[in-house]
C-alpha cells in the first residue's frame, strides 16, 4: 500500500514549537523544504500508479493538500522572511526576490485548490476524472514545488553570502 509521507500533520517543520521556529527560522525552513519534498514524493507516487489508484490516499491527500501548504507558505513568509527583511531590508535584490517568492507561493496554493479538488475526485471514484488529467496537473505541482525550493535555496545562499559571509549550515548544499 502507498504511503503518504509530508502529508502527516504533526511532521517536520509543524511540529516545531513557535518560539523554537523563531529563534531559528533557517532550521524551520529546512524541515519546512524536507516536508515539501516528502509531499512531492507522495504526490509522485499517485501519479505513478495512475490509473489504478488508492482511493481513500487520494481522499486524503485532497484534504491535507492545501492546508499543509498554506501552513508551510504562511511560516515561510512570517519567520524566515520576516527574519531576512529585519537583518537585510536595505538590499533590493532581497525585496524582489522575497516578492517573487511570495507570487510563487500563492501560484502554488492556487494550483494545489485545482489538484485537491481532481484528488477528491478520484478518490470519490468520480467518473468524470480522468487519470491522464490528473497524472499531468500531479506532475506539474510536484516539479513546480521541487523547482522553486531549489531556486528558493539559491537565492538565499547567495543573499545570505552577500551579508557578512552568513551561510546557514541548515540549507541543503
Amino acid at each position: 500500500m502507498l504511503t503518504i509521507k509530508g502529508l502527516a500533520p504533526s511532521q517536520g517543520a509543524q511540529s516545531r514549537t513557535p518560539k523554537v521556529a523563531a529563534a531559528e527560522p533557517f532550521a524551520w525552513l529546512a524541515e519546512a523544504h524536507k516536508d515539501q519534498l516528502a509531499l512531492c514524493d507522495s504526490l509522485e507516487a499517485i501519479a505513478d500508479t495512475l490509473p489504478d489508484i488508492d482511493r481513500e490516499i487520494c481522499a486524503y491527500a485532497a484534504r491535507m493538500l492545501g492546508p499543509l501548504l498554506r501552513e508551510l507558505h504562511a511560516g515561510e513568509e512570517r519567520l524566515v522572511f520576516a527574519c531576512l527583511e529585519r537583518r537585510h531590508g536595505d538590499d533590493p535584490d532581497l525585496a524582489a526576490m522575497l516578492e517573487e517568492l511570495k507570487y510563487e507561493h500563492c501560484e502554488d496554493e492556487c494550483y494545489a485548490e485545482e489538484l485537491a479538488e481532481m484528488l477528491a475526485r478520484l478518490g470519490a471514484a468520480d467518473a468524470s476524472a480522468n487519470a491522464e488529467t490528473a497524472g499531468y496537473m500531479l506532475r506539474g505541482f510536484f516539479t513546480n514545488v521541487r523547482r522553486h525550493i531549489a531556486f528558493e535555496q539559491e537565492c538565499l545562499r547567495g543573499i545570505l553570502a552577500r551579508h557578512e559571509g552568513e551561510q546557514p549550515d541548515t540549507l541543503p548544499a
